[in-house]
């Protein structure tokens, strides 16, 4: 991971405080290797994005820094509104690895929470829900991150958030994200749909 590698994604647009503090727990002499199966921070864009469309007017409206899953899949800020100028208050997309894209945060902040689940999402073409843990543990499909429980240290100290601990709570959020913004995001890509 190369933090400025890492910043030039952000086509200018100020890094949030929150993703500067995970950068530097991220790449950490302590943290050796994944901290949740639902994040971690990138340093390069390998095509997912561009696979959709390659407008420039398409690809400027998001900021992609994280991975969420083992195929590919990433997560994105998607700028919605021009005027606003903190990252932290946009809303997070997945473009699935395989397919799908969709919104499944309203703010970075509910994003972090959720990934103290340490659960990948599954992105398909239309939907994208986290599994149960419990079920994966009961069907011993459950893999723990190394350092999540670092990553709940952080999250509770260093960004001073909760994390969701119970899939209740994260059904709950992606629902409500898709909900608000789901239909406005389909409406955008409909216009590049190629």
């Amino acid at each position: 991971m190369v933090k400025e590698e890492f910043t030039a994604l952000f086509k200018g647009y100020k890094i949030p405080n929150v993703l500067k503090s995970l950068i530097d727990f991220q790449t950490s002499e302590n943290v050796a290797s994944y901290y949740s199966n639902a994040i971690y921070l990138i340093d390069e864009v390998d095509g997912v994005i561009d696979g959709f469309s390659s407008e420039p007017e398409f690809l400027n409206s998001f900021i992609p820094f994280a991975e969420a899953d083992s195929v590919g899949s990433i997560y994105a800020f998607w700028i919605n509104n021009k005027e606003e100028k903190n990252l932290e208050n946009l809303p997070i997309v997945v473009f699935g690895g395989e397919e799908g894209v969709h919104v499944i945060a309203q703010n970075l902040t509910e994003l972090l929470q959720i990934a103290a689940y340490d659960v990948e999402p599954n992105v398909f073409e239309d939907e994208v829900s986290f599994p149960d843990k419990e079920e994966l543990i009961e069907e011993d499909e459950f893999h723990p991150t190394e350092f999540n429980k670092e990553y709940l240290d952080w999250l509770r100290s260093e960004a001073k958030l909760k994390p969701f601990v119970k899939i209740e709570d994260i059904d709950e959020v992606v629902e409500r994200a898709a909900e608000k913004l789901g239909s406005s995001l389909n409406d955008f890509l409909k216009k590049y749909n190629e």
